[in-house]
């Protein structure tokens, strides 16, 4: 199961989140959620409750508002505070009560924290969405400031990147480092080495010999795009 819309966010530290200038209706999902958080919140304890998940009254009268809705570290507290399912709590999906299993709440264990690369941010993602990886301390996430990989992924998207693989292979999507400079490219074996190559046909292949490969350091593997991180 993936925790609908709230699957994934970027959590940035010191970052304030973003006001609109704009009055934007509410989606039938964040009015149900605001429904369902509304239902189990003890009446006349906004403050008080607030403090206990470690968010400020603000946020959470967006929440309740309809204002807004949660990043998935905001629900993950919501729901441990409301000693209710996440998945409930996000979709309405399943009973409120969490699966409980040696005396743990199993589900809270799905989000691991993968930390951007050279940066102090991190990402919590669903691991759900890793294909039951057992090990996620190899991986970082990269954000693309390049339209290199044009139409496959544009600038905006955030790469899960597993460290752990440097070997270059055929048709393997790799982040490589010459320099200062982290390059994205698609990876095509010839007989003198490699072509390194950009979904983007304005950018031009690079051919190098397998010499010339030990140039550049391999950063990882990518091995999940992320098309829609805030």
């Amino acid at each position: 199961m993936i925790y609908a819309f709230f699957a994934i966010y970027v959590y940035e530290l010191g970052t304030a989140p973003m006001k609109s200038k704009k009055h934007k209706e509410p989606s039938e999902q964040q009015k149900q959620f605001t429904k369902r958080l509304r239902s189990m919140l003890p009446d006349g304890l906004g403050r008080a409750f607030a403090t206990k998940v470690g968010i400020s009254y603000s946020t959470l009268h967006n929440y309740l508002s309809e204002a807004s809705s949660p990043t998935l570290e905001n629900l993950v507290l919501l729901a441990k505070a409301l000693d209710v399912s996440i998945e409930w709590l996000a979709t309405g999906v399943g009973d409120p009560v969490p699966e409980v299993v040696n005396n743990e709440a199993n589900e809270f264990s799905r989000v691991t924290k993968v930390p951007f690369l050279e940066q102090p941010n991190y990402l919590l993602l669903d691991t759900y969405l890793l294909k039951e990886k057992d090990d996620t301390s190899h991986l970082v996430a990269l954000r693309v400031t390049t339209d290199v990989m044009e139409p496959t992924f544009g600038i905006g998207a955030v790469l899960i990147v597993d460290t752990s693989i440097k070997q270059l292979k055929e048709n393997q999507l790799v982040v490589l480092k010459k320099g200062e400079n982290y390059l994205l490219k698609r990876v095509q074996v010839t007989a003198q080495g490699y072509s390194l190559l950009s979904d983007n046909k304005n950018y031009p292949q690079l051919t190098v010999s397998s010499n010339e490969a030990q140039s550049f350091e391999c950063v990882g593997q990518v091995i999940l795009i992320l098309s829609d991180v805030n």
